[in-house]
């Protein structure tokens, strides 16, 4: 039977072979601080490696189908049930290793038959959340008609559980866990014998210590039978079980049967008295890559809601292409990476809006040295990312254009290994990104050309940035040379630049307040506010010297 389009694609949209082509973080990620809100993102799930799934960016329209899956997590009933899908897979994962590495017969296929329950559990948590029926019917189930990633989750997992050879696992994972479940033993010990025989319910010694000294901690965990452990049964536990096997052969007979029919034999695997090495045969691979990238919405769902305690917003994008009015904004945008240090602080981050006019393509931010330009331009970059992956960004609300990717150049160390200077540093890493031709992409730039001389920095700047606007780029552009604010100078295909402004305390210049406006650039006034926090005033220059000379 052929696989699905929704099997071949998985609940992000993209096959899992796509995700395999971009094994490390793109460059941008340190520039932005994306790493480490990624880190923080992927620590929700621990139990999966989920970095990867970050590192590669999705077309448009699968953007906006992972956007309507990450608002049907709101729903706590789905987002509970997809959890305990989640757990249950894990476990099955578990018992099959535990399958493959059991020497023991009996543990053997008593594991087997674990990730049995374990895995058809888990199907049927699943479909519980989708509001399936009981036997995957997609009739009631409020996903199976809109569209999208979860519908094609529905269509899928009901095709499945509706082929014959689920149900007879289902059905026989069943009813032989319900057989051994009622299944007791008793030892008596009289003299130099031991006799085994079948315990009936009610002569249960296990569940009589419990009535007669309850656990006051409220616990209700239980002894495990060598069946559940990890560790091989000893001498005696094995010939407790051999004689019980013995004296119900036939139940222990379906028992063998299940592994004939569900596992396969490895091929070159290892002999051993119990028999060759097999693994569960069962599992489909569709399902096991869905629990994987179902973690990605499962682990950005949770931060959201450990993030929303801090009373900062979320906002899912709106991706619009439409001419006139703003064509960018974003409300009340935040360095989410900012925010995250901030916590354990207990500091304010300060917010700030965003905004794109339909013939403006870069914002040119300017201010003091500690004014808040950087972590702007950060906070936008990262507005841009998440908004791109599908997922919902740092700001209250937020429209923007689909950019085909993300380039960021930020200031660097002059590295001693290379013996190049700053400048030509800056020029190298700089060379690729424009003769790639990139277009359509969101640019940041942050302090270029530090070391060169003003005039030469000016050009230089000007002459980026009327590159990347003819490519049809937006971007941010923060620098320490006013003029290349100046919103008259460059323009290019119609489009041109904004001077923003990062604001000081209008009753004390050495305060920041850190909140960027759109204003021009204001010349000299930050230079003279650090002379006035020096005292290197022309009067008071005046008035050392002429206290030192008499």
């Amino acid at each position: 039977m052929g696989l699905s389009e929704f099997e071949k694609r998985g609940i992000l949209g993209c096959g899992e072979d796509y995700f395999e082509k971009a094994l490390s973080a793109p460059a941008y990620f340190v520039d932005l601080n994306l790493d480490q809100i990624i880190a923080c993102i992927a620590d929700e799930r621990r139990d999966y490696d989920l970095r990867r799934y970050f590192n590669r960016l999705p077309d448009g329209a699968t953007a906006q189908e992972r956007v309507k899956v990450l608002r049907a997590l709101e729903d706590e009933t789905l987002l509970e049930g997809l959890l305990r899908f989640s757990d249950g897979m894990l476990a099955a994962r578990q018992y099959a290793a535990c399958y493959r590495k059991a020497e023991f017969g009996l543990q053997r296929q008593r594991f087997l038959l674990d990730c049995g329950e374990a895995y058809t559990g888990a199907v049927k948590e699943l479909a519980r959340a989708l509001g399936l029926g009981e036997n995957g019917a997609q009739e009631g189930s409020a996903f199976s008609s809109e569209g999208g990633l979860l519908s094609g989750l529905c269509g899928a997992l009901a095709d499945y559980m509706a082929r014959p050879v689920y149900r007879e696992l289902a059905e026989r994972t069943a009813e032989l866990s319900q057989a051994f479940a009622g299944l007791r033993v008793r030892m008596a010990i009289v003299r130099d014998k031991v006799k085994i025989t079948q315990e009936e319910p009610e002569d249960n010694y296990a569940e009589k210590l419990k009535r007669l000294f309850p656990d006051q901690s409220g616990r209700t965990e239980q002894l495990d039978n060598p069946f559940r452990t990890e560790k091989e049964p000893g001498k005696f536990e094995r010939l407790v079980l051999e004689t019980f096997r013995k004296s119900s052969p036939g139940l222990f007979d379906r028992l063998r049967l299940y592994e004939k029919d569900f596992s396969k034999e490895l091929p070159g695997g290892a002999e051993n008295p119990e028999g060759p090495a097999r693994t569960a045969d069962f599992m489909e691979e569709w399902l096991l890559v869905l629990e994987r990238q179902l973690q990605v919405y499962l682990a950005f769902r949770l931060f959201m809601k450990r993030m929303g305690k801090s009373g900062y917003p979320f906002a899912y994008p709106v991706f619009s292409g439409e001419a006139g009015g703003d064509v960018f904004y974003a409300a009340e945008g935040y360095d989410l990476a900012l925010l995250l240090k901030s916590m354990y602080s207990r500091q304010t981050v300060v917010c700030n809006d965003v905004r794109y006019g339909a013939d403006e393509a870069f914002l040119v931010v300017t201010g003091p040295n500690q004014g808040g330009k950087t972590t702007f331009a950060r906070s936008v970059g990262q507005i841009v990312y998440f908004s791109l992956m599908g997922l919902a960004a740092p700001c209250r609300e937020l429209k923007l254009p689909f950019f085909a990717g993300i380039l960021t150049h930020f200031s660097v160390e002059e590295s001693l290994e290379t013996g190049r200077g700053k400048l030509k540093e800056e020029l190298v890493r700089l060379e690729p990104m424009m003769r790639a031709q990139e277009k359509n992409k969101f640019v940041v730039i942050n302090e270029l050309f530090t070391t060169a001389a003003t005039y030469d920095a000016y050009i230089m700047g000007r002459r980026v940035m009327e590159h990347f606007m003819r490519q049809g780029c937006f971007g941010i552009y923060v620098t320490h040379i006013q003029e290349l604010a100046d919103e008259e100078q460059i323009r290019e295909d119609g489009r041109g630049i904004v001077s923003l402004s990062a604001c000081v305390d209008q009753t004390d210049s050495h305060i920041r307040t850190y909140k960027i406006v759109r204003k021009p650039a204001e010349g000299t006034g930050y230079a003279y506010g650090l002379v006035e926090k020096h005292h290197l005033t022309y009067s008071e220059l005046k008035e050392r010297l002429k206290e030192r000379l008499g």
